[in-house]
């Protein structure tokens, strides 16, 4: 995992600011990520907009 700096964080949150997709769950998070643990099983939640890019 990589380690979170200042610059990622304020290039993560320009991106933030400039996304058309206001109602993400994860906006403004440090790394547009978070993380839920339920029953000790890990479930992720991306930006949306990383997710179709990825896709």
């Amino acid at each position: 995992m990589s380690k979170i700096t200042f610059g990622k964080v304020l290039k993560n949150n320009l991106k933030c600011a400039l996304c058309k997709h206001k109602n993400c769950s994860v906006r403004y998070f440090p790394e547009r990520t978070k993380n839920h643990y339920i029953n000790g099983t890990r479930y992720v939640t991306r930006c949306i907009k990383d997710n179709r890019k990825k896709k």
